[in-house]
């Protein structure tokens, strides 16, 4: 915003108060064990008290899932708006969220606890946690999270401010990350989905519900004419690029040298390439 100076007037010095100036330590590890667990904490978030909340200094968006998002009061959900800001994963894949919302935080206990509005992003996702709190959040309460001591520390007014990581909750994502899902698997073999070409079958992935495997064979069935099922199907592709073949000459005749334990009417030479030509044609 541009406007007038006036004369003799002093500008105002942005100054800090004293209780934001403190110094922010983490004691020394001498004779302690080190931690190299996710440092997951509790606060209370819209007035209710939310566990599982992982902080996460490499997130710049502040995450709540949609498990965690429908135990809210429902006053409170419906202050949700839509966003079309998408969010990056670590394999720079963008995806959308399902809206945004501005939450009241608090962390700590009184009088050592700091409140503040944090917008979150809600996202359909399955996670064994409930909340990230991401960079926009660590830099508006002042926080400073070490992995190695399993806790983090804020500003407030009173002092500085320690909340420790939950143990039960860390031991319990640390075994969820550690264990693998065994895939359902219903072993059906390869199907046909047009009649009309009963040689042509496709497989469905193993990893699939029973119930899911038939509502996409359904799917396949009933869409049959998206799918090329013949060399003429293929509209627009020249034959000489659909169709393969081997490039050699007719005329020479074939020699035929025969191996030991070979029958004696075993197929030619010719014969072997014409059946490689034709697997490879079809």
């Amino acid at each position: 915003m541009i406007y007038k100076w006036q004369a003799g007037q002093r500008r105002k010095a942005e100054t800090l108060e004293d209780w934001k100036q403190e110094l922010i330590a983490f004691p020394s590890l001498f004779n302690t064990n080190p931690s190299n667990a996710p440092v997951v904490i509790e606060a209370r978030i819209a007035n209710c008290i939310v566990g599982g909340i992982y902080t996460d200094i490499g997130a710049r968006a502040d995450i709540m899932y949609e498990h965690c998002f429908v135990q809210l009061p429902k006053r409170v959900k419906e202050t949700m708006k839509d966003t079309l800001i998408p969010l990056t994963s670590f394999a720079n894949y963008p995806s959308w969220s399902e809206g945004s919302i501005l939450l009241e935080v608090v962390l700590g206990k009184s009088p050592f606890k700091r409140a503040a509005h944090i917008e979150f992003f809600m996202v359909k996702a399955n996670s064994q946690y409930n909340v990230i709190l991401g960079r926009s959040a660590m830099m508006t309460f002042g926080a400073v999270t070490s992995t190695v001591h399993g806790m983090m520390k804020f500003l407030t007014p009173a002092r500085i401010a320690t909340l420790y990581a939950e143990l039960k909750r860390t031991i319990e994502c640390v075994q969820i990350n550690r264990t693998t899902v065994k895939p359902i698997i219903h072993d059906d073999g390869p199907v046909s989905p047009n009649s009309a070409f009963p040689e042509q079958k496709i497989i469905i992935g193993n990893t699939l519900t029973k119930e899911t495997k038939e509502k996409l064979y359904n799917i396949l069935a009933a869409n049959i004419d998206v799918f090329a099922w013949q060399v003429s199907d293929m509209t627009g592709v020249p034959r000489h690029i659909a169709e393969h073949k081997l490039n050699m000459n007719l005329n020479i005749p074939p020699v035929c040298q025969k191996k030991r334990g070979m029958a004696p009417d075993g197929p030619s030479f010719l014969e072997k390439r014409l059946k490689i030509w034709w697997m490879l044609a079809f």
